[in-house]
């Protein structure tokens, strides 16, 4: 929820958008991804568009400015055994989607042996 706040543009008319059911948290906010979409997923680089945003939530010791919270993100849910998160990218306008699946990852079979 922080990186979702403190990545959002708020100077476009959109809001910000958390969707709950059970299986699955979405978190939706104006603006695209300021460092690409494939280093956001690697990490590594930071580019707060709420550079006060972000200090707040370091005073409360949330996030590091690390550029690692959407890895993290995906880390977690890997440690978890859930589906892996979807980040989507729209345009006119922008917009930056985070899907995160509360369900289990399906076990592949191989040679008869579940992994």
């Amino acid at each position: 929820m922080a990186n979702c706040l403190i990545n959002t543009d708020y100077y476009l008319p959109q809001a910000v958008v958390v969707k709950l059911s059970p299986d699955k948290i979405i978190l939706e906010n104006p603006g695209g991804v300021r460092t690409g979409k494939k280093q956001m997923l690697k990490g590594g680089i930071s580019d707060p568009r709420n550079k006060t945003l972000m200090k707040m939530f370091n005073l409360i010791n949330i996030g590091e400015r690390a550029g690692s919270g959407v890895p993290d993100i995906y880390s977690v849910w890997n440690h978890q055994g859930w589906e892996e998160p979807v980040v989507e990218e729209r345009y006119d306008p922008d917009r930056t989607i985070l899907t995160l699946p509360l369900i289990e990852k399906v076990a592949v079979k191989s040679g008869g042996k579940t992994q």
